[in-house]
Formats: C-alpha cells, sequence, structure tokens
C-alpha cells in the first residue's frame, strides 16, 4: 500500500528510508500530508478551529458547549471523525483544563475508531494511508520518552468510558507510544512561526530520517504538513529532516534525539560525523566558559548598545581569513561582521559599501558545493579563537529572547543588531531557505527599516546611513527570494514583504536615491 501511494508521489521506500526518484529541485515541495488528528494548544483554542485550525471567526458547537469550529463544513467533517461520540449536553465546558497530550490522544483514538465505522464514501482518502503507517511504527521505540513524560492513557481512559467508545486499556498504551514518535508540532507561518497547534504525521515519522543538516523541512498551511526541499536533492538521495533544535550542541541534540527514538539512535549526518563537524566543535567550545542564560542576557545586553558599525566594518575590511589568530575574545558584534565576510561576502560587501553591489548577485540560495567550500574555512578561523562567546547556546538563546523585547519596546537599532547577528548563527546553522532562517529574514528586514528611519529622526552619519539603506534593501531582497522559495506567495509573509519593499522604494524615491 504504501509502496504504491509514495510511487505516486515521485519517491520510494529503501530499507525503511524515503529517497527521491526524481530531482527535487530547491523549493519544491516533496510531500503533502493531512493531520490524522490534530488538536490546538489548549491556549489556542477558542482562537482556532478544532478541526482544521483555521484563525477565523469561530462558532461554539450549541449541544456540547466544548467545541469551536470555523464552518459547518468543518463541523460535519468533525462529526464523521470523532465530535459525535463526545457531544452530549454538558453542564460545563468538558475542555476547560484540557492538557494537549490527552486532548490528541482521545482525538486520535476517536478518529480510529470512526475509521472503522465510515465507509469510503465518509472516511478522508488520506486515512488508510495514514492509519497505516501509524500502526507501522514499532511501539517498543518510546520506552526511553515515556519515563520522562505523564501518560494520560488512564485519563483519556476514564474520560471515554461512559461515551459509545470501547478502547481496550492496552490498546491506548501502545497508541500513546506510537503517537511519541509521530506527533508534530505545528508552527503558523501567518503568526510568526509560532505553535499553535500539535499534529499527528506517521508517513512523516515512520519514513523522514532525522539529519542535523536536513536537506528537507516541514512547512504546515492550515494544519497541513508540506515537506519542501531546501536544496536541490538528486534521485536516489535519502529525504531528511531535523526533529530537533539545531541550535544546541550534539550532545544535547542527541538526548533529545534518544528520548524520542530510543538509546540506540545515532547521526551520521554532515554535521554530526561530517565535513560540516566544525559547527558542533565551536558550540562545544563555546559551552566550556560555563556561560548561565544570564550571562548570555547580560553579553547582549551590552552588546547591542556599544555595537558600532562603521569601526566593526573597518576592522572586518582590514582583516584577512587567516589573520584572525591575535583575536582572543569574539563577542557578538565581532563575530557577526567577521563570519558573515567569510560565509556571505555576496550580502556583506553589497552593504558595506554600495558601489560593489553590482559585483555580486545577492540570493540567500546557495548550492551545497559553495556551503562546503566556505562554511568549514570559517568554522576553522572560529577554532583557532581562543574564545567565541557569541557562539554559545547561552548566547542564541538570550539573542532570541531579547529581540522580542526590543521589537515590543520600539526599539529598533538595538533590534536591528540583534537581528543580524541572529541572521549570521542561522546561516551557520540552518541550510538555506529553512523557514527558521526564511522567516528571520523578514524580521531583520523589517527591523533595518524601522532602524533606518530611528537613525534618520535623531540625525546620523551619512556613512552609516547608506549603510543601513543598503542592508534595506538587500535583506528585502533576499527576503523575497526566501519567503516565496520556502512559504509561497500565497501567504501573508509574502505581502509584509512586498509592502515593506513598497514603503521602502517609495521614500527613497522621495529623497531622490535611485
Amino acid at each position: 500500500m504504501l509502496d504504491e501511494y509514495f510511487l505516486d508521489q515521485n519517491l520510494s521506500i529503501k530499507e525503511d528510508r524515503l529517497e527521491a526518484s526524481i530531482q527535487f529541485i530547491s523549493a519544491s515541495t516533496i510531500l503533502v500530508q493531512p493531520p490524522l488528528a490534530s488538536v490546538p494548544l489548549p491556549a489556542k483554542r477558542h482562537q482556532r478551529c478544532n478541526y482544521c485550525l483555521a484563525k477565523a471567526q469561530l462558532q461554539c458547537c450549541s449541544r456540547c458547549r466544548s467545541a469551536y469550529f470555523c464552518s459547518n463544513e468543518c463541523f460535519r467533517n468533525a462529526w464523521l471523525h470523532f465530535h459525535r461520540v463526545l457531544c452530549e449536553p454538558q453542564p460545563t465546558d468538558i475542555y476547560k483544563d484540557v492538557d494537549a497530550d490527552r486532548w490528541l490522544l482521545e482525538r486520535t483514538a476517536l478518529t480510529l475508531h470512526s475509521h472503522n465505522r465510515l465507509n469510503k464514501q465518509h472516511s478522508h482518502s488520506h486515512l488508510p494511508i495514514a492509519i497505516h503507517a501509524l500502526k507501522s511504527h514499532s511501539a517498543t521505540l518510546c520506552t526511553d520518552a515515556e519515563s520522562n513524560k505523564t501518560s494520560p492513557v488512564e485519563a483519556v481512559y476514564e474520560f471515554l468510558e461512559p461515551f459509545e467508545c470501547q478502547i481496550p486499556l492496552d490498546e491506548l498504551h501502545v497508541l500513546w507510544k506510537r503517537l511519541q514518535i509521530s506527533t508534530f508540532p505545528i508552527l503558523d507561518p501567518e503568526h510568526h512561526l509560532e505553535q499553535v497547534a500539535v499534529g499527528v504525521f506517521p508517513l512523516t515519522s515512520l519514513y523522514v530520517k532525522h539529519s542535523c543538516r536536513p536537506n528537507a523541512a516541514a512547512v504546515y498551511k492550515q494544519g497541513v504538513q508540506h515537506l519542501i526541499a531546501l536544496e536541490d536533492i538528486a534521485p536516489g538521495e535519502t529525504i531528511t529532516i531535523s526533529y530537533v533544535n539545531l541550535a544546541l550542541t550534539k550532545e544535547q541534540r542527541w538526548k533529545e534525539l534518544r528520548e524520542k527514538f530510543g538509546s540506540d539512535f545515532h547521526c551520521d549526518c554532515l554535521r554530526c560525523n561530517g565535513e560540516l563537524s566544525g559547527i558542533d566543535e565551536v558550540l562545544a567550545k563555546s559551552e566550556t566558559l560555563g556561560l548561565s542564560k544570564q550571562d548570555g542576557i547580560g553579553l547582549m545586553s551590552n552588546a547591542i548598545v556599544t555595537w558600532n558599525i562603521l569601526e566593526m566594518a573597518k576592522k572586518a575590511e582590514q582583516r584577512e581569513s587567516d589573520s584572525w589568530s591575535p583575536l582572543q575574545v569574539l563577542e557578538p558584534p565581532e563575530f557577526t561582521h567577521f563570519v558573515i565576510r567569510l560565509i556571505a561576502p555576496d550580502i556583506y560587501y553589497p552593504t558595506i559599501d554600495y558601489k560593489k553591489r553590482y559585483k555580486y548577485k545577492i540570493s540567500l540560495k546557495e548550492n551545497r558545493v559553495g556551503i562546503l567550500k566556505r562554511l568549514p574555512s570559517a568554522l576553522s578561523a572560529l577554532l583557532n579563537v581562543p574564545q567565541v562567546p557569541a557562539f554559545s547556546t547561552a548566547c542564541i538563546s538570550a539573542a532570541e529572547e531579547l529581540l522580542l523585547e526590543r521589537i515590543a519596546q520600539n526599539k529598533w537599532v538595538e533590534a536591528s543588531r540583534i537581528a543580524l547577528y541572529l541572521f549570521v548563527v542561522y546561516r551557520v546553522i540552518y541550510p538555506p531557505l529553512h523557514p527558521k532562517l526564511s522567516y528571520h529574514i523578514l524580521i531583520l528586514a523589517r527591523s533595518s527599516w524601522n532602524a533606518l528611519v530611528e537613525l534618520e529622526l535623531i540625525g546620523v552619519n551619512k556613512k552609516l546611513e547608506r549603510i543601513y539603506a543598503n542592508g534595506v534593501t538587500n535583506w528585502i531582497e533576499i527576503g523575497k527570494d526566501a519567503i516565496e522559495a520556502t512559504f509561497g506567495k500565497g501567504t501573508n509573509l509574502w505581502r509584509d514583504i512586498i509592502e515593506l519593499q513598497w514603503v521602502y522604494n517609495r521614500e527613497q524615491k522621495v529623497k531622490g536615491i535611485s
């Protein structure tokens, strides 16, 4: 069944791995998979349709007063697959204090139960494939993870017992173990890549393997999972995604992966044991500094105030890649300017010197050969510096937190500096077109534009103004390519970047700048 399904998608299964049967060019869609079951996070339950997850004006079920839907169609689908079992007059909202894990287990169990009763006319066409894939998961892989997570099985069994849905306790235990492998966080690209739900995508978890340098990534549109190619994927090449946060050390990532997939899991990817192993060598070296989260916040807070763009640009121009050895410490400003010059000269030089703009083709896209040529040499240079606190997990997580704070406070100059630093970090850690990186470029473009306006209001050095203006131009151009490739033109992100470009170009014309 699954072999035929993947054959129709130009994919094949080889030794439990999903492989490309044709050439997938970067930004192309590899696989589209509706969830077997999904639920909004409890905090989003009144904001998201309890069936399709759309953010819309919702109507509460008039009978049970515990479920919310955006349309009659969603209500009918929910009724067929799970809601009819639970829809009884209730004195209070039965999901008032619901836990996401318990809710997802309950909904998946009800969907499986209902599917057995529904004929093909009423059941969704993707469900037989998804159910077959879910049942193909080994129920023993989650032993390690189960010990670290409170099981909702007993609570779900007791909750469903009064209804017309008798699911044996042992079946619920097996289902819960399988869900721990096949559940994915659903991030909404229309709302800051915020997690809004969790969903069950068993085809992905069964056959799409993990890599810390993946060639594909999951993007969600109305709760449907789209696997997109982050780079060109040749026929016969294994499709991989990341199942953990890549801004962690190798030890931290492997710990999470073994909790999810079992204690025998290991990763032999390009980053863990290949040409990009220097990423983790630099991270591990920086971890020996013992920086706490508070240390990272202090380091970043000081850096974004004292950051001198002109001075950093001058130093970066003077130093060659093989003359890093005199440097003793790389804090965020120095790290940002030196590293971006090495790994992305096509972005760096047109920003610093407008005359060099036309010597480079500015784009986020870069083939694997180009990345493997530039990135290892930059990592080698970083390893020659005694201390690189800027490339530590404490500093990275602090920057992510401070960026949100500065944006909320409308402190755009400081926000733009943090965003530039994080762009360089993400460019090292993530493949081009990764959703994390593509979305961040929009944030960087928007922050840089607002920073330019802020600087003009208070008066600024003309050379610095030109650097900021060049940066805005570059980030908008790169952002358009990245957002179109990763998320598509039919999203709010695309409308945001186009609107930003229109406003910026209008202002430049008013100033008489071409």
